[in-house]
């Protein structure tokens, strides 16, 4: 096996959410998760894509919110993919593809 071959073992990457139609006008995209909680209700996560404009990020009903950049948010997932990987294997429910909604 060369250094970049991932092991039979590995889990299967998901799939990246469905292209959108070119034809169409772009409107804003949003991206939706329920993340599991302990001791309360889940807490919602929240990407918000609107073209030409930064993404939005919200956790928790928008109690944490931040605006990215897209090279800002394209290190953000370089860095919490490499810090979240060093912590085990993915919990199920994390298994899911994300369709975007457009409200």
């Amino acid at each position: 096996m060369t250094t970049n071959e991932l092991p039979e073992s590995a889990p299967v990457r998901m799939p990246y959410a469905d292209e959108p139609d070119p034809t169409a006008p772009e409107p804003r995209r949003f991206y939706r998760l329920r993340a599991p909680h302990v001791d309360k209700a889940s807490v919602p996560v929240t990407v918000r894509v609107t073209p030409d404009a930064d993404l939005y990020v919200a956790v928790g009903s928008g109690r944490r919110r931040m605006y990215l950049t897209p090279n800002e948010a394209w290190a953000l997932w370089r860095c919490l993919s490499e810090a979240i990987a060093s912590t085990g294997e993915p919990p199920e429910w994390i298994r899911v593809h994300i369709t975007p909604t457009h409200r």
